[in-house]
């Protein structure tokens, strides 16, 4: 059976499902090698087998990165193949990289790619980084392929991955959620379940824009359409959000919920929801919603935009909006209302299952990583 080591800083927790699935893989043996406290502050996979994960901490001298003990690891070891992730600060890595590649290992960046169609410096010393260092990538989204071909990068040594979360409990999850529960849980959030309820998950934080949303509620709401607005979450534009809200004279539309880490719960307060909002990146939020059913909303601009944007398709599972246009974004909650007005909520959550069950799940990824292994 031939050996794969999967180097990375650290491994983030929303990475288990495909994490699992490489673990029980029956025709390659995954080794993973990162810090087991993760890295960014990020709450980090816990590995429960020693077997098959090696931990080297984590640790930055200015913006450069390394993993402390990871070089002596390959030099020690033998593998047949090797899946990192990498920037050009990550120097272990690169390291790491550069000595199995003249072992001739195949090693494939699994990266975000360059997200932004701009030639500038940056973008061109990415280009080179991708091209030099690496057998292949792995990117999560269409647009970075594309921004990449730009440049002059071969398509061969691409392959879309996209992303996943934890796709096996989500499933067991989905659909589980009675009428009787979902207005349950309506009347526990708020005054008028009633309204139209838009839902947010994940950091209150700038880039995300959710002041956008408020001015919105309250321009609908002086058009005779009350909207709630569910924000799971905190980060450090709570406290100016909620002041926002109590200037327009909000407080029962809209809920400050904080944060929630249970699947469980989140998987009842999106379904419990009618859409997904979120004005600014979107990220994983969208495979979050689309997999529980319930269509989302964002903007269109893919320079400023998480890879996950990609699987909202206007008119099908969602809506695109001009970027910063508030009388855009207001029209395109009104359009996704009327929709869900005229069509049956069983096929709403089938059009947002279908791309998530094709693309964004960790079955669909391990297929992509047998491939360019076998």
């Amino acid at each position: 059976m031939k050996k794969i080591v999967v180097i990375y800083p650290g491994f983030p927790h929303y990475r288990s499902g495909i994490i699992e699935e490489l673990i029980n893989s029956k025709k390659y043996k995954f080794i993973f090698a990162g810090d087991r406290k993760g890295y960014n502050n990020v709450k980090p996979y816990i590995f429960k087998d020693s077997e098959i994960f090696r931990n080297f901490n984590y640790f930055k001298l200015g913006r450069f990165q390394f993993n402390r003990g990871l070089l002596k690891f390959i030099i020690r070891n033998k593998f047949d193949g090797a899946i990192v992730h990498a920037t050009p600060y990550c120097l272990s890595i690169i390291l790491a990289t550069l000595l199995l590649r003249f072992r001739g290992v195949q090693v494939f960046n699994w990266t975000h790619g360059i997200l932004r169609d701009k030639k500038n410096l940056k973008n061109k010393t990415y280009y080179y980084f991708y091209k030099f260092f690496f057998d292949g990538l792995l990117l999560y989204s269409n647009n970075a392929r594309r921004n990449l071909l730009n440049f002059g990068y071969s398509d061969e040594r691409i392959k879309l991955i996209y992303n996943s979360l934890d796709y096996k409990k989500q499933l067991k999850l989905r659909g589980v959620l009675s009428e009787e529960m979902r207005v349950a849980i309506r009347k526990k959030l708020f005054a008028d379940p009633q309204n139209y309820q838009l839902i947010f998950i994940g950091r209150l934080t700038p880039p995300k824009k959710l002041s956008q949303v408020i001015e919105v509620i309250d321009s609908l709401k002086n058009d005779g359409i009350a909207i709630n607005l569910l924000l799971v979450g905190d980060g450090i534009d709570k406290e100016s959000l909620q002041k926002q809200v109590i200037s327009k004279g909000l407080e029962k539309n809209v809920c400050f919920y904080g944060a929630s880490y249970d699947e469980k719960v989140n998987y009842e307060l999106i379904a419990s929801s009618d859409c997904c909002i979120a004005p600014g990146e979107i990220g994983l939020t969208a495979m979050h919603s689309l997999m529980f059913g319930v269509p989302v909303i964002s903007h269109n601009n893919g320079n400023n935009q998480g890879p996950e944007y990609e699987a909202i398709i206007p008119n099908v599972n969602g809506e695109l909006f001009e970027m910063n246009n508030i009388e855009d974004l207001k029209e395109n909650i009104i359009k996704i209302r009327k929709r869900q007005m005229i069509t049956s909520i069983e096929s709403i959550r089938e059009n947002c299952y279908k791309i998530i069950d094709k693309f964004y799940n960790p079955y669909y990824q391990k297929s992509v990583i047998d491939k360019i292994f076998d």
